[in-house]
């Protein structure tokens, strides 16, 4: 028996991993995230508002999805706050095209470049030098301009107020918007499905996986040539907590077939272990998994339930989940920007209360981040936070063991034979470790 431990590169923020070897295989795994940044600590005893501005620097690549969280459980403490129909539509574009475009860098900045690693010859994938490569970066970058046209700036953006959002805008303003995401529609069907819009829905009304093409089918292609279709399961069970697209309702899939709905009160966390500083997340004492294998299985994306049927939760399926994902994504925001024509005239925002020292009350929000359900907590008297809690994604997924089960990532290791490919698992989940500890 041998113990390695390897430093993560290509993730957001720092990780390690500790991996255990026996007769060729890890037999444990164990994934340390070593520091903590203690926003939680930081808000106790702030004026509420100032959480609009201090929780989106959480993280630098998901902190829109943190100021929508904040905002929903900050409206949830106040009590009988009404939003107009323009301000839901600006939140959910927003939330979702920062999504898009941390999908779009995350398969090419962080996934494709492992199989260079393997051996392959992927000219077009050199990082700083490949021409996919840089594609990929640009695209992504109008996609997050949608944010700038909306709320002003991106990341660490904070438009968005009890009662709606800060900002006015016209007609011209979501056309531009509408053209950065179209954009995008473009980049998937040429660059990562390689086919018309008619061919994609064709394949995707079936499920048809296999005649999919471009760097969606050189992706599964090197899956099978390295053996990686059905390595990095883990427990099979996959949770979802916000709600992003019209089909998903909060709910949760035991890995034993069968649907249900989410009952909040049945999520804990605790300490973490003393190789973490990430905490543990259990829901009904048991881990699941979050992010876009869980909301596109549970959405019923075609797409996902074949393949899930086939491979499980395995490294392939999970990365393949997120890639189709943008679809779903850019569809929906696509929507949603053209019915905001119709609302523009509405109020932006209707201010719920006159005198902020006069709240007291605890709020939960939940949205469906780029890794998966975000859970912000929040209690206030007397306008002051006196407490605040935030459950991320990467706590799901990466969190520590406890008496009974290794964590969501740590599981999905054991077994493992080359410890790039223990890499490639890990990374599969989308790992930010600054989101992991707070």
């Amino acid at each position: 028996m041998r113990i390695e431990k390897r430093l993560l590169a290509r993730v957001e923020g720092t990780a390690q991993l500790e991996l255990v070897w026996e007769n060729g295989r890890i037999r444990d795994a164990r994934v340390r995230i070593p520091s903590s940044r203690g926003i939680e600590r930081v808000l106790e005893g702030r004026p509420f508002m100032d959480a609009l501005v201090i929780t989106p620097r959480v993280c630098g690549i998901c902190g829109h999805a943190h100021l929508m969280a904040c905002v929903k459980a900050l409206e949830d403490a106040i009590g009988h706050v009404r939003l107009s129909q323009k301000a839901k539509l600006v939140r959910d574009i927003t939330l979702m095209v920062e999504m898009i475009q941390n999908h779009i860098k995350w398969f090419y900045l962080f996934v494709m470049p492992d199989f260079i690693r393997l051996g392959e010859k992927l000219d077009e994938f050199e990082p700083f030098r490949g021409k996919r490569w840089k594609e990929a970066i640009s695209v992504a970058s109008e996609a997050i301009k949608v944010i700038a046209i909306f709320g002003g700036q991106w990341p660490h953006s904070s438009y968005a107020v009890p009662g709606g959002i800060t900002s006015n805008f016209t007609s011209t303003d979501v056309s531009k918007a509408l053209a950065l995401v179209s954009r995008v529609e473009g980049f998937f069907l040429e660059s990562l499905v390689g086919m018309p819009v008619e061919a994609f829905l064709s394949l995707r009304k079936h499920g048809s996986w296999e005649g999919l093409k471009g760097d969606v089918k050189l992706f599964i292609d090197l899956c099978f040539k390295y053996g990686l279709e059905r390595v990095g399961m883990s427990y099979g069970r996959l949770l979802t907590g916000g709600e992003v697209f019209p089909c998903i309702t909060p709910g949760h899939f035991t890995g034993e077939k069968k649907l249900c709905s989410l009952n909040i009160s049945k999520i804990r966390e605790a300490d973490g272990s003393p190789y973490s500083g990430a905490k543990r997340v259990r829901y009904n004492g048991m881990p699941y998994e979050t992010g876009p294998l869980a909301r596109q299985f549970l959405s019923g994306n075609p797409f996902v339930k074949r393949l899930h049927k086939m491979y499980g939760d395995s490294y392939m399926v999970r990365v393949l989940s997120r890639l189709l994902e943008v679809w779903e994504l850019t569809s929906t925001v696509k929507e949603k920007l053209t019915s905001l024509y119709s609302f523009i005239k509405e109020p932006s925002c209707q201010i719920p209360f006159q005198k902020p020292e006069r709240i007291t009350g605890e709020g939960v929000g939940i949205v469906e981040a780029a890794r998966g359900t975000l859970i912000h907590r929040v209690s206030i008297e007397k306008g002051v936070i006196t407490r605040y809690h935030i459950i991320t994604p990467s706590v799901w997924n990466l969190g520590p063991r406890c008496e009974k089960y290794l964590g969501v990532a740590e599981k999905a290791m054991i077994g493992l034979e080359n410890p790039i490919h223990a890499e490639m698992v890990l990374r599969s989940f989308d790992v930010c470790s600054v989101c992991t500890t707070h």
